[in-house]
């Protein structure tokens, strides 16, 4: 994650970082971090519960003094992450605690994985007796012998040139390689839980049957345009959007068929999905229909797109 940082640290020094312009005891210090960090009020709200619990000071900062606690230096996992976090002066700013963990939800697979390599040796290849130790903390219950097992059956499958240790691309592609749908899962990671994220989107006041000035979408009852496809693409494509693919009516065979065509670029993967589903469907292909799945799918931003 490290070789990432630089795409969500802030420069303290910036006349444009938030704590520029506001500060923890001002009313606008949720909104300006919401607007900066194109989250929502219940995201930021969330996550700056978070950032409190973690010890940060009265200037919304987490200095080195407080990242020296025994609460966040003790686990060496825990240390390595928020080591990606600090600025130049050392310190943890509350934006770019926030748009670290953006980046952790919004990042495809890939992505994420080299993140994840980047993190568990300082970005240097890892050595047998290093990827042991981090099997330990992964499995804490096994025998020392069961670890020893994994990491031997774990080597003999990926380190290809017997060296002894993994490199970035090894390890990636050895992530890739696993089942999809259940390496999604672990990797997925949203700011707000799915129950939390539907509620949001339940009572805004815009999507309300009592709003007082209730305009409904022109998109909602027409077949989306190919514009309004490459927007939606554009907030799926670094997600499951295999799962979408499934409740649009898609089979494996179909998802394998529409990757091998683009497999360098997620975003053209999704977008050609749901063509294929505009194409398919014809004058059924309602953006109420996509707008639904959507949601379902726990995809709120992107369903906002479609949404009356």
């Amino acid at each position: 994650m490290g070789a990432y940082s630089s795409s969500f640290v802030s420069n303290p020094k910036s006349n444009v970082a938030v704590a520029s312009f506001s500060h923890p005891s001002k009313p606008n210090w949720i909104t300006a971090h919401a607007i900066a960090t194109e989250l929502s009020i219940a995201e930021v709200e969330r996550l700056w519960l978070r950032f409190e619990q973690m010890g940060a000071n009265k200037d919304g900062l987490l200095t080195p003094q407080i990242l020296a606690s025994p609460s966040l230096s003790s686990d060496v996992f825990v240390k390595n992450i928020l080591k990606c976090f600090k600025s130049s002066d050392g310190n943890i700013s509350f934006e770019s605690f926030l748009r670290a963990l953006k980046w952790c939800e919004s990042q495809e697979l890939q992505v994420k994985a080299r993140g994840i390599f980047q993190m568990l040796n300082n970005g240097n290849s890892i050595p047998k007796d290093i990827f042991q130790k981090i099997l330990r903390r992964v499995y804490p219950e096994e025998t020392e012998e069961e670890v020893k097992r994994i990491t031997d059956v774990f080597f003999k499958a990926v380190d290809i040139t017997r060296k002894g240790e993994l490199d970035e691309s090894s390890f990636v592609h050895a992530v890739l390689g696993l089942p999809r749908q259940r390496t999604q899962s672990i990797l997925s990671f949203h700011i707000l839980p799915d129950r939390m994220r539907q509620d949001v989107h339940n009572n805004l006041p815009e999507f309300s049957s009592q709003a007082a000035f209730h305009s409904p979408s022109p998109y909602i009852s027409q077949v989306p345009s190919d514009n309004i496809l490459k927007e939606v693409a554009e907030k799926i494509h670094r997600k499951d959007w295999d799962l979408v693919a499934n409740r649009l009516g898609f089979f494996a065979d179909d998802i394998d068929s529409i990757r091998s065509k683009n497999p360098d670029s997620t975003f053209k993967q999704a977008f050609d999905m749901l063509q294929v589903w505009k194409a398919r469907e014809g004058n059924n292909a309602k953006a109420s229909t996509l707008e639904r799945v959507l949601r379902n799918a726990s995809m709120i931003e992107a369903s906002l797109l479609l949404a009356p």
